[in-house]
């Protein structure tokens, strides 16, 4: 759980003070959100039983609980701090972005922290961030809509 807190919450944390800094507004309204996606993507996952993060315990969720705070929503902050200030379009951002999660999940898998089941692999991985921050640039149109962001 060491590990999890430091690389899941603590670090990100470092880089989402620069954010809050830059841009708390736009980190504030897209951070709880962005972590209320991960969690409901993650219990679908333990629940089909896709994958489990270490260590393995009676509460799946409670594992994933310091990215569920740290670096889930930090990351998608970043995603639309960048967005905001960028004239590319967003589908760049959000394809990079998902593939930098991808990346950092499949560190996991090779350190042993993430394990696969059930016939989830990384590509499904690559998939289910790729919706969630699909799912997540829909509420930040929202939030332009209706909030200036």
């Amino acid at each position: 759980m060491f590990i999890n807190t430091l690389f899941g919450l603590l670090i990100p944390w470092i880089a989402g003070i620069f954010l809050l800094r830059r841009d708390a507004k736009i980190f504030l309204l897209i951070a709880p959100f962005a972590a209320v996606v991960a969690f409901t993507f993650d219990v679908v996952g333990f629940h089909l039983k896709f994958w489990r993060i270490h260590p393995m315990d009676d509460i799946e969720s409670f594992a994933a609980l310091p990215m569920y705070f740290g670096i889930y929503p930090i990351l998608t902050g970043f995603l639309f701090y960048f967005i905001k200030r960028s004239n590319r379009n967003p589908t760049l951002w959000i394809l990079l972005f998902t593939l930098l999660t991808t990346i950092i999940e499949y560190t996991g898998v090779v350190i042993g922290l993430v394990h696969y089941y059930n016939g989830w692999t990384i590509f499904w991985t690559f998939v289910s961030y790729l919706l969630a921050y699909i799912v997540c640039y829909g509420y930040f149109i929202l939030l332009k809509k209706y909030v200036d962001v």
